[in-house]
């Protein structure tokens, strides 16, 4: 009734409220519409995190829960230290003793806990509990704590190594492959000068085969006029010969005979 109370006075109704927040989780954002579920899954969680996490939360007087990695402090073996604790500020440091003794003392009193024969097995019970918590229970905790830390281990720890070794892995793979890239323009100017060499090479061999071409259909011009121009000077010299000697008498050549010797002669003459 008192919580009814309190829930409606207002006490916990900002705490009813942000236990309702976890509904925006199930809240699909329009942008993620059409994709996967598992991007609509990080789309949901980064939206809870924005909520939850943000900058807007109350980090100081709503802080985040965390899991205590051992349980609290008990005495007597089974009680907690924060029963102590809250007698200590009321009644001081012998009031949760006197507390505890008064109190079995009522019980047997009043009759409430009844004395019987069974009232052994309770006394056994509780030495056995101290029995077990004093002597049994470090070498089980030990024990315990090494099972739980070869789990946590082989569970957690291992598989989150492996995850960064392989990332780091992969990492370093992904970073020569970008080095090796770098490379790849350097190269590809190389082939591209190649290229251009042998376009060019190409391009000044035919430009050589035109030339060859050109200047062997000149030079088959030229033969084919020097070779008329010969047979025309051949021809008329010929035709000019034939008709001199045509027209050149015996007697005319005997002549001519004489005076080509006494020219000779007289020739001979001089330079003697």
């Amino acid at each position: 009734m008192l919580s009814t109370f309190a829930v409606r006075s207002g006490v916990f109704a900002n705490a009813a409220l942000r236990t309702q927040a976890p509904r925006v989780l199930a809240v699909v954002p329009v942008g993620s519409r059409g994709k996967s579920k598992a991007a609509q899954q990080a789309d949901q969680w980064e939206e809870a995190n924005k909520i939850f996490y943000g900058p807007e939360r109350d980090t100081k007087n709503f802080p985040h829960p965390v899991m205590p990695q051992e349980s609290g402090k008990v005495r007597l073996g089974f009680v907690p230290e924060e029963w102590f604790q809250f007698f200590y500020t009321k009644t001081g440091v012998t009031g949760p003793y006197l507390f505890g003794v008064g109190l079995v003392t009522t019980l047997l009193s009043k009759e409430i806990w009844v004395v019987d024969h069974g009232f052994a097995e309770v006394l056994g019970f509780f030495g056995a509990v101290w029995l077990l918590t004093n002597k049994l229970g470090p070498k089980m905790a030990k024990w315990m704590d090494t099972k739980n830390d070869a789990v946590t281990q082989e569970r957690f720890v291992k598989p989150v190594e492996d995850a960064k070794t392989s990332a780091h892995e992969i990492v370093k793979s992904n970073e020569t492959a970008i080095w090796q890239e770098e490379g790849q323009k350097y190269l590809w100017e190389a082939k591209r000068e190649n290229v251009a060499l042998q376009l060019e090479a190409a391009y000044r061999k035919r430009l050589n085969e035109v030339y060859k071409e050109v200047k062997n259909r000149l030079d088959y011009q030229l033969e084919v006029q020097n070779v008329k121009r010969r047979f025309e000077q051949d021809h008329m010299v010929n035709w000019i010969v034939s008709n001199v000697r045509k027209n050149i008498t015996p007697q005319q050549e005997q002549e001519s005979i004489k005076v080509c010797i006494a020219q000779l002669k007289k020739m001979s003459a001089a330079t003697a």
